[in-house]
């Protein structure tokens, strides 16, 4: 295992295992609060109302450092950040084990402010090589909190470019929630496999484009964006682009022009969130592998 870590970043920007970079120029996860706007966000003025939390992504400083090696061989790192326009702070405490094995506790803090929550969770790059996907969750379409009673959760596997959904107007799309694992490999089965601590699982998305390529605006005025984006506009990149939440808004519905998602499928910035994953490199992976791995994981932490 060769890990590097930029204190500056607050991210990890490089992850080699066995010689082969996991990571897609030097992209560790990185938190991330800001989901691509969708037709009933844009309906329910979440573009403005929330979008501190894009400049709470965009400019999240790392504000303290801190190393511990264990005597067990493992090293435990608390990374904080301040989070601007939002006024909290975000915490991340990455647990590195001598096998290459990464666990990453994120917690959020409450603010103040009075917008709810796009998203809470990481987002980090991979080659476009690991582009076999597999995963234990709902699916196989895309589903969001309020929007998955017809996905059923059991295993599934696909391409990445199968999970790209080609929206008239580009949006978030490709999303999956309450799942338990999800693995990423390439031709030789090598790769990485994410496990979630919870059994209620994380949300995720894998796609070749970056999150960007899907929102209205690559800055915060969305009021003087050009939403005329259509699906000729979006193309596959050489990349792989992961996002794994503890979950974001729900998408709404009860009509597209005002409502917002119910109470119960949005995330208040008035209470502290908190989940938890470990990052798992594989050789020569399968299904019963990740199984197997994905338990031997989550149990460790129940003891």
């Amino acid at each position: 295992l060769n890990l590097i870590f930029d204190k500056n970043e607050g991210r990890i920007t490089s992850y080699r295992f066995n010689g082969k970079q996991l990571l897609k120029e030097g992209k560790g996860p990185k938190p991330n609060f800001w989901r691509a706007v969708t037709d009933n966000d844009f309906g329910n003025g979440m573009e403005n109302k929330s979008v501190e939390w894009k400049i709470a992504s965009n400019n999240s400083k790392v504000t303290d450092i801190n190393i511990i090696e264990s005597t067990a061989g493992s090293i435990l790192m608390t990374v904080s950040y301040n989070l601007p326009a939002v006024e909290t702070t975000f915490t991340s405490v990455y647990t590195i084990y001598g096998n290459g094995v990464v666990k990453i506790d994120n917690t959020l803090n409450s603010t103040a402010f009075k917008g709810d929550i796009p998203r809470i969770g990481m987002r980090l790059q991979l080659p476009k090589k690991y582009n076999t996907l597999s995963y234990f969750g709902r699916g196989p379409w895309e589903n969001y909190q309020d929007r998955k009673s017809s996905a059923f959760i059991d295993l599934y596997t696909s391409k990445v470019a199968d999970q790209y959904v080609p929206y008239i107007r580009p949006q978030e799309n490709g999303y999956k929630t309450d799942t338990r694992w999800i693995a990423l490999s390439d031709e030789s089965k090598s790769g990485l496999l994410f496990v979630s601590e919870s059994i209620k699982g994380v949300g995720f998305s894998a796609l070749h484009m970056a999150n960007e390529d899907f929102d209205a605006t690559d800055g915060v005025d969305y009021k003087a964006s050009n939403k005329s984006k259509h699906t000729i506009d979006i193309k596959d990149k050489n990349l792989v682009q992961l996002n794994i939440d503890l979950g974001q808004r729900g998408v709404g519905g009860d009509d597209s022009w005002w409502a917002m998602p119910q109470e119960q499928y949005l995330y208040k910035g008035s209470e502290k969130h908190s989940y938890s994953f470990y990052m798992i490199p594989f050789e020569k992976g399968t299904p019963v592998k990740y199984i197997i791995f994905s338990k031997l994981y989550r149990n460790l932490n129940n003891y």
